[in-house]
């Protein structure tokens, strides 16, 4: 009896995932960085798609996946994405900027697409009066 207990357990502890990849597991965004300066696109989606199903609210993977869907022209998309990775980590000002351009493409319909209030943007550091260039 025991002996199959403890048969029947394996399987169901391989697919919990014991000693898998730690949720913080950034090794994908290098590759999918390359992936995406060298427009292939499908290879950089298909890494960010497999952060996410691994920590869903990765901003960096989301941010990819809004310049994806800008890269193709996909406003809406776009939109949703950057959104998403601004509601993960605020500190993103790329995406917000991103975010802005996407709603100025997307045309009128633009800006009602947004879902979550923009944060503000980060100051600009400005050179002090009597600095040097």
């Amino acid at each position: 009896m025991k002996q199959w207990i403890l048969r029947a357990s394996l399987p169901a502890l391989l697919l919990a995932g014991c000693g898998g990849p730690a949720l913080d597991d950034t090794s994908y965004r290098a590759p999918a960085a390359t992936a995406l300066q060298v427009g292939r696109l499908d290879e950089a989606e298909a890494l960010c798609r497999q952060a996410l199903s691994r920590e869903p609210s990765d901003p960096y993977a989301l941010y990819c996946l809004g310049l994806i869907a800008s890269a193709r022209q996909e406003w809406e998309r776009a939109i949703y994405y950057y959104q998403c990775c601004l509601d993960a980590d605020p500190r993103y000002s790329d995406a917000r900027e991103r975010l802005l351009a996407a709603e100025k493409a997307a045309g009128a319909v633009g800006p009602m697409l947004r879902f979550i209030p923009l944060p503000p943007a980060r100051p600009r550091t400005a050179k002090a009066p009597n600095a040097e260039p």
